[in-house]
Parts: C-alpha cells; structure tokens; sequence
C-alpha cells in the first residue's frame, strides 16, 4: 500500500501544478474545463487521502489549492459576457457547487473526519455532473 502511495503522490503534485499555473483571463469553455480537471483532481485526493495513500497535510493543501481555483473559475465564468445570460448562471452555479465541495472535502481531511470527507467526494462527484449538464447546455446549438 504505502509503495502505491509514493508513486501517487508526484502524479498529484504535477496534478495540482499544472491545475494552479492556469491563466484566470481563460474562455467561459476552457475555464468550465479547467473545473471539470480540478474537480477530477480534487476527488482523486479525497480517494487518495480516504485510502491513506496521500497524508492529511498534502490532501488538505492540495483541495485547498483546488477551491480556490474552482472558485477562480467560476469567477471568471460569471465576468463573461454570454448570449445566454441564464446559461451562464447556470454554469456558474455548478461550478460555485464544485467549489463548496471542494473546500468541504478540504475541511474533513483537515479535521480527520473519513465520513465527512466521503461525503463531500460524493458531493464532488454530483456537482461534476450538473457541470457537465450545465456546460452541454450553454454549448448547445441554438435552435
């Protein structure tokens, strides 16, 4: 267990690098991809961290690092100037919902709480897709 652990944690390090040297001056399309990565990212740690294989200060850092470039993104989302401005809303909303999880798993790792930090990785997972509804839905062909 511990040598899956070690080969884990550079893959997660390079993960939230690369997740973090994002420019904020991106599309509302790549920024809804940007938080569709860090949420991936972000249920990944929580798995990692759950299963010991990531320890608790590396976990907690690194879901904090992904709230708050989650809610970078969907800052940038709702700066944007859409056609539809219901559609934007709308993908704000999943990605602000992307966010909270975050900063919820990021809480329960901190705390050392396993059920809490379960809970919100379900949470994650769920706002993952209303983001992908939700960014379906503002690509979608006008009719």
């Amino acid at each position: 267990m511990r040598s899956i652990a070690r080969r884990k944690l550079p893959l997660l390090q390079v993960l939230a690098l690369t997740l973090a040297s994002c420019s904020s001056s991106e599309t509302v399309e790549q920024q809804s991809k940007r938080a569709a990565s860090t949420a991936q990212a972000a249920v990944l740690v929580t798995d990692a961290w759950l299963s010991g294989a990531a320890p608790s200060h590396y976990a907690s850092s690194a879901l904090q690092s992904f709230a708050e470039t989650l809610a970078d993104a969907g800052r940038q989302v709702e700066s944007a100037s859409p056609s539809d401005p219901a559609k934007r809303d709308t993908l704000k909303a999943a990605v602000s919902r992307l966010s909270t999880a975050a900063s919820g798993a990021e809480s329960a790792v901190e705390a050392g709480q396993q059920a809490q930090a379960s809970r919100a990785r379900n949470e994650l997972r769920a706002a993952q897709a209303d983001l992908a509804t939700a960014y379906r839905g503002y690509f979608a062909p006008q009719r």
